[in-house]
């Protein structure tokens, strides 16, 4: 492939293939693994050498191509299996990619892997969409590496800002904002779970008994993950209470995971990435939504015209959802 065919995604003038800047999401096109390995190692070694984290969530092969490349300093590289990863919404994996940037710079490198179960087109395009919002103001660069003649090459561009190959790295022509590229992929409407093992019509003077009624239904649980679901629920069900119509159901699904369910009838709710990030202190809604999103393993959100649904999941330990700034994330 010729300079001139590899500048074609991106268009623009050319820019370095830097560190600098608070966050960067880069689609990374390569011609084989080989190849990819050899456009990795130095910014995985100017990392390593500054003494940040990176993590590399890759295939087999290409995994095998860059520890190759790197030698010895590929033991600095926490590698993390992919479909670990993305065995949970969308969201949820680019907000637990995300969580490496927090507690200082951070590299990863997250390919695109065909055939895990459940990663159709709208998995990937939603997770780089919600992963573009999720690292915005972190410390932290993803490199998504993508075949050149990768089919969904055009996706990439909309999806990253940055168009990254052996010359260089140049913005993308047909990048859209994340709100705007999010109306081309909406979620899957929600699993029908079955009948629930409780359920419970809220009102404000109801909130003491949903605590209690989540508390028992989560007793098989630790103790301290049973606080974080009680927490989750109770802030979720005054969201429904406070900023919706005043009323809501909830539903819970014991098990592994435990499931539980707010429901309201009020309009749509205007958080299009609900839980990504801490939202600002004059927001009227979104902080519930954080919150939960940070004390529980899952947070997924259905809402439109008709009500809003939002589910968390809970396993008996932390799955990773907490688990941030290190080599090492919960999700390996």
């Amino acid at each position: 492939m010729t300079k001139a065919a590899r500048r074609t995604p991106g268009h623009g003038p050319a820019e370095p293939a830097s560190l600098a800047g608070p966050s960067r999401h880069e689609a990374v096109l390569h011609s084989s693994p080989a190849d990819l390995a050899r456009l990795l190692a130095p910014r995985i070694r100017e990392t390593l050498d500054a003494g940040h984290t990176v993590v590399a969530v890759l295939a087999t092969e290409p995994a095998i191509a860059l520890r190759t490349e790197l030698g010895d300093a590929a033991t600095g590289v926490g590698f993390a299996d992919p479909a670990r990863l993305h065995a949970v919404p969308p969201f949820t994996a680019a907000g637990r990619l995300a969580r490496t940037g927090r507690d200082g710079r951070a590299l990863v490198i997250g390919q695109h892997v065909p055939g895990l179960p459940g990663c159709d087109s709208v998995h990937w395009a939603r997770f780089d969409i919600a992963l573009t919002v999720a690292i915005a103001d972190l410390p932290i660069t993803v490199l998504c590496p993508y075949a050149a003649d990768d089919p969904e090459l055009q996706r990439a561009c909309i999806t990253h800002p940055l168009i990254t190959d052996a010359a260089g790295s140049t913005p993308s022509e047909p990048y859209r904002p994340p709100r705007e590229a999010l109306l081309d992929y909406p979620p899957p409407p929600p699993p029908d779970l079955g009948p629930p093992t409780a359920e419970l019509p809220f009102t404000a003077g109801d909130l003491v008994t949903l605590r209690y009624l989540v508390g028992g239904v989560a007793a098989a649980l630790a103790p301290e993950r049973v606080a974080d679901l009680v927490l989750a629920v109770n802030e979720l069900a005054a969201n429904s209470i406070e900023h919706g119509p005043g009323s809501g159901r909830l539903r819970l699904w014991a098990g592994d995971p435990l499931v539980a369910e707010v429901s309201d009838h009020g309009g749509p709710l205007d958080v299009p990435f609900p839980g990504l990030t801490l939202p600002p202190p004059s927001g009227a809604r979104g902080r519930g939504l954080w919150l939960a999103s940070e004390v529980c393993d899952v947070l997924q959100v259905w809402s439109d015209d008709l009500g809003t649904v939002v589910r968390v999941q809970l396993g008996p330990a932390a799955s990773g959802s907490q688990q941030g700034g290190s080599a090492s994330p919960g999700w390996r």
